[in-house]
């Protein structure tokens, strides 16, 4: 896949996910979601746990793991469905993910640039900062376009 297939790739993903980045702002209530549902919802643990077919300790074991971070995904899937809930996961980045690719193209583009520059220096050949900043730019365009073997590796 060339790099103007990805590209695509990435812009119709990007469209996709700018729906989800007010979630960004949203945070886990402090005991978890599915004892702030149940709670709202005015289930008791045993009466979640009924729904479950699991007894209320390890319904309240559930939710503190929730919390914690140590539940699993098909867990919280089984629980949202006993509350009447849809679970949804997904990840929402907090940048457009071409420009994700764009500054590791950059990071690369710099260190090579740097060892360049380091041996034009030595033999008295430095450039301006306008001079760097274009090789730079041009530098990250072809790294984008040709996208070394080890593009995340570097």
């Amino acid at each position: 896949m060339n790099y103007w297939d990805k590209k695509l790739i990435r812009k119709q993903l990007n469209m996709k996910l700018e729906k989800l980045k007010p979630l960004l702002k949203m945070t886990m209530p402090t005991g978890g979601w599915i004892k702030a549902i149940r709670e709202g919802l005015g289930l008791t643990l045993e009466e979640l746990g009924n729904r479950v077919d699991l007894d209320r300790s390890r319904v309240y074991r559930i939710e503190q793991a929730e919390v914690n971070g140590n539940v699993k995904l098909s867990t919280l899937k089984k629980m949202a469905e006993g509350l009447g809930v849809k679970f949804v996961y997904g990840f929402v980045p907090e940048q457009d993910l071409e420009e994700i690719v764009r500054q590791q193209a950059r990071k690369i583009a710099k260190k090579r640039l740097s060892r360049i520059d380091h041996s034009m220096k030595l033999e008295r050949q430095g450039v301006s900062n306008e001079e760097q900043q274009e090789a730079l730019n041009d530098l990250t365009d072809k790294i984008l376009v040709e996208e070394p073997k080890n593009f995340w590796n570097q």
